[in-house]
């Protein structure tokens, strides 16, 4: 892959800017003129490890402060390209141009919550309780698919044979719970809408201040120097912040056109609820493989609650059709989108992906699901330098990075399918070029005949 080879070739560390090494340099001479006795590695590894318990008891101990704190470093992180882009577009002051985004997205939330807040948690209610409510009919229509010879042409399936009633009754002792909860939803939110707007506003000025102050910094993640590792240091400041920005800026790219495109793909396919669908399969994106899936069976279920269907379909055809285009819709996202933005990003296994946000989940809820890829993705790295340090080896060889999955069966037949309807366009689309040519060059004329 070329992302691969560039990356891997080519030495970050050979273009540090002179004022870094000067720096560096009279760090250096600092800390061998000091009167200070230098620490032995007992010492050292004695107050580290104090350290490192110390921050994590304090995380554990104030977990919700902590929460707050890393919303709000996301939140600067994902708005700071935007105030970046207006103080170079107008040229104002940095601190105008974060003032300025702040107070629109600020605006725009507000907005939002006003417009649809209630009415989002209503909508939720009322999907578990339509759920719960159609389980029998949804059921009945399966059951009666169940065990069918299906002809198609020359073909012969055979659905297989489940037994409906099982998953029924599954599916009504699952949400029972959720819809007991979400009949409450409308009350809950207006009885705690004080504190979470007390949360929200305190987290949005801490990342207001964040990002105000925050003009001229480095675009490296780490920025810590240590002597004779300048070089080092360097370079996981820069793989980190690759990491970062793919995987925190690239994911809510992806999760954001993604939840517009399912809302206006199942809004035109007449499904019911389609904003809160498109939304859980939208935030589902964080999550490989699992989320996808939890998309599909959540349309599938909204489909079957459709009547009377559109377009004349039963339900069954109805709800296939439309997991159908959902995956097309993601394949399409897995293999054109996904890797435009996580091109420079360090290579992670999906399934340690799905396995690091389930624990994130438990750990910090939504921000942990968010969290959970760039977080393993830096743990890799750091474990990876540190190993390959131990045995002497070059920790930058061999770096692997993300690389665009094989094109699948479906790809493959929808290029197909575009080349022969782009080649069947071709000579219609060039015979109307040719006349609408004509046309302007005989137009041309005319007026040229006219001003003579």
């Amino acid at each position: 892959m070329e992302t691969t080879e560039k990356n891997a070739s080519t030495d970050p560390t050979e273009d540090l800017d002179p004022v870094f090494e000067k720096r560096v340099d009279s760090e250096s001479s600092d800390s061998k003129n000091s009167d200070s006795p230098p620490w032995g590695w007992g010492t050292k590894l004695i107050v580290g490890t104090l350290l490192v318990a110390g921050f994590l008891a304090l995380v554990f101990r104030f977990n919700d402060y902590f929460k707050l704190v890393l919303t709000a470093f996301v939140l600067s992180f994902l708005l700071y390209p935007i105030s970046k882009f207006l103080l170079k577009t107008f040229r104002i002051k940095w601190r105008v141009a974060v003032a300025i985004v702040y107070i629109l997205v600020a605006s725009l939330l507000i907005w939002l919550l006003a417009r649809g807040g209630v009415g989002l948690a209503t909508q939720v209610q009322n999907l578990f309780q339509t759920v719960i409510d159609n389980v029998d009919n949804i059921t009945e229509l399966l059951d009666r698919w169940s065990s069918q010879t299906i002809n198609i042409g020359p073909f012969d399936f055979t659905t297989p044979q489940l037994d409906f009633e099982l998953i029924g009754q599954w599916i009504s002792n699952q949400l029972e719970p959720i819809a007991s909860q979400a009949g409450t939803i409308a009350t809950t939110v207006v009885g705690r809408v004080g504190g979470f707007l007390v949360n929200a506003g305190i987290t949005y000025i801490v990342s207001f201040f964040i990002t105000s102050e925050s003009e001229g910094a480095k675009r490296r993640m780490l920025n810590i120097t240590i002597p004779g590792y300048e070089k080092d240091s360097r370079r996981l400041g820069m793989e980190i912040g690759k990491i970062f920005n793919s995987f925190i800026r690239g994911e809510f790219t992806v999760v954001s056109i993604a939840i517009i495109v399912y809302s206006i793909f199942l809004g035109v396919m007449g499904l019911p609820y389609f904003f809160v669908l498109a939304l859980i399969a939208g935030l589902g994106r964080f999550i490989p493989y699992l989320g996808a899936a939890l998309g599909w069976i959540s349309f599938f279920i909204g489909a079957l609650l459709q009547d009377p269907t559109p377009f004349g379909l039963t339900k069954v055809v109805y709800a296939l059709l439309i997991v159908g285009i959902a995956v097309v819709i993601d394949t399409i996202f897995d293999q054109v989108l996904m890797p435009k933005v996580m091109g420079n990003s360090l290579e992670v296994h999906p399934a340690a992906i799905m396995i690091s946000a389930l624990v994130g989940a438990q750990l910090m809820g939504v921000l942990g699901v968010i969290l959970a890829a760039p977080a393993f993705a830096t743990v890799k790295l750091i474990l990876r330098y540190s190993s390959r340090k131990l045995f002497d080896r070059d920790p930058w060889e061999g770096m692997q990075y993300y690389q665009k999955p094989n094109e699948s069966v479906l790809i493959k037949g929808l290029r197909k399918i575009w080349e022969k309807i782009s080649s069947f366009l071709e000579k219609p689309w060039r015979k109307i070029k040719d006349r609408f040519g004509r046309l302007f060059r005989s137009v041309e004329k005319k007026a040229n005949k006219n001003d003579h």
